[in-house]
């Protein structure tokens, strides 16, 4: 895993001095700054994957995007990849799955048309159904349905066992749907009231004490008891991204768990309303380790916008602190078709949007998406994303940002202790309860529940150097993270449980 960390000219690396409980479920090690862009309609379009790769590269991007979804046209994508990858091989870029976990149904699939694709893929049309509340059956998934379930493992254990190279799955649409289906009022409030949703609401009535009234319509959108299916209905996306982890992690242990979110300023809604209208519970998603970084899609077309989305999603999801509880890897556009900025970008601000990510913390960015040599897009093409990244690798004042590694600290009873390869000055952030760890409380903005968050304290050294130890006055078990500054630098280790 690494933090960003600015301009500095030599990495800082925690030297692995003992055992503890690390709260992610592994110590992969993630590049510095991640300069992704995501290739869309690879499959659908003519294409160079070489042309695609070489423009990139030569560029300063190190990551390429290719979309999957696992329903309704996976075999037809699953079959471009491996030229994709071999591209990605020769240039020496990183190949990541946008994993569009619930993006409705290809009006150009068929129910027999996967026989006809590799890796033993099947169909099941009835997997990526589900019913409204006024029994309307709609392509979007049920994530309590089984055979959903089923269908999402079958294609990852597919793809990371016939793609080794794969190194992220990037879950995208990990949500209940919304303008996809504009002509029904409410759409995401109303979704989903299939039979396996109800069984889940109904066992979860009764864990927390909770009489199901006898009627459905209690519990829609505006109903006397929305409130506790509102509150019910991101658990099973919880579930599903927890799942994804586990599964992803059996077929390869060394692959990352990212996460493409809503941010606090689309569609007016915050993260505290965000799991009770998109069931998108992002601060739950990091508080408990299932993400190695979050990816919020920042199409801004000014540099105001940018900077008012990246300090909502620093202050509401990393508990008011960019000391590196998760990094921070935001989609951006260049503008054009289809994007949320639907004319092209001033470079210009362009260059500002980038310098700015940086001057944040963020770790990277990945470009929403790509137009230009090697992807011959019918009707009107994607703006040409090569002048963008052209002005990037010339004007940019902040250069890459070097590689951070991070292992585990040794702890002593409350005294924690670390190495560093250059003097710093150490701290650790320490609390009772899981550090960002997001918590129900009465809400205002919506009638519901808002997140609020347990915020640890900080204890610092003195003076720098590379052989760090900090008494920290809680007996065990305790949550704690290291912190190190360097000049004006801090690098930030994720969360740790001393359990004794």
């Amino acid at each position: 895993m690494s933090i960003a960390v600015g301009s500095l000219s030599s990495s800082l690396q925690i030297a692995n001095v003992g055992t503890i409980s690390y709260l992610s479920l592994s110590s992969r090690v993630r590049a510095s700054e991640l300069r992704g862009v995501l290739v869309k309609y690879f499959y659908q379009y003519t294409h160079n994957a070489t042309l695609i790769c070489q423009t990139l590269a030569s560029s300063g991007v190190n990551a390429i995007y290719l979309e999957v979804n696992p329903f309704a046209w996976t075999g037809y994508c699953l079959s471009y990849f491996q030229e994709m990858i071999n591209a990605c091989k020769l240039y020496g870029l990183t190949f990541h799955v946008l994993f569009t976990v619930n993006a409705g149904l290809d009006s150009t699939y068929t129910d027999t048309s996967e026989s006809y694709y590799p890796y033993g893929l099947t169909g099941d049309r009835a997997a990526w159904y589900t019913n409204l509340d006024d029994g309307t059956v709609v392509p979007f998934i049920s994530y309590s349905n089984a055979a959903t379930q089923a269908r999402i493992k079958q294609v990852i254990d597919v793809m990371f066992q016939n793609f080794p190279y794969i190194s992220d799955i990037n879950l995208d649409y990990v949500r209940y749907p919304t303008s996809e289906l504009s002509t029904i009022t409410n759409i995401e409030y109303r979704v989903p009231y299939d039979s396996a949703s109800k069984t889940e609401f109904l066992a979860w009535l009764t864990a927390n004490n909770k009489v199901f009234t006898g009627t459905w319509s209690d519990y829609y959108y505006g109903g006397s008891h929305y409130r506790d299916f509102a509150t019910w209905r991101c658990l099973p996306i919880n579930n599903i991204v927890h799942d994804v982890r586990e599964w992803t992690l059996a077929d390869n242990p060394s692959a990352m768990i990212s996460a493409d979110v809503w941010t606090p300023w689309q569609g007016g809604w915050t993260p505290d309303t965000n799991p009770y209208s998109l069931g998108q519970d992002v601060a739950y998603w990091i508080s408990h380790g299932y993400l190695d970084s979050v990816n919020p899609m920042n199409y801004a077309s000014t540099l105001s916008d940018m900077q008012y989305r990246v300090n909502a999603e620093i202050t509401y999801w990393l508990g008011g602190t960019s000391k590196g509880a998760i990094p921070l890897v935001p989609f951006m556009t260049q503008g054009g078709p289809g994007a949320d900025a639907s004319s092209p970008i001033p470079i210009a601000t362009f260059i500002t949007q980038i310098n700015y990510l940086r001057s944040s913390g963020c770790n990277g960015f990945i470009f929403w998406r790509y137009g230009g040599p090697g992807l011959s897009e019918t009707g009107t093409p994607f703006t040409n994303i090569v002048p963008y990244l052209s002005a990037i690798k010339n004007n940019c004042t902040n250069g890459a940002f070097p590689v951070f590694l991070q292992s585990s600290p040794t702890t002593q009873g409350s005294t924690i202790t670390w190495l560093t390869s250059r003097s710093t000055i150490g701290e650790v952030e320490y609390s009772s309860s899981p550090l960002f760890y997001s918590i129900p409380e009465n809400g205002t903005y919506m009638p519901y529940i808002e997140l609020g968050y347990s915020k640890g304290t900080i204890l610092s050294e003195s003076a720098e150097s590379t052989s760090h130890s900090i008494v920290v006055p809680l007996s065990q078990p305790f949550y704690f993270r290291i912190i190190d500054a360097d000049f004006s630098i801090e690098l930030a280790s994720p969360a740790y449980l001393n359990a004794g």
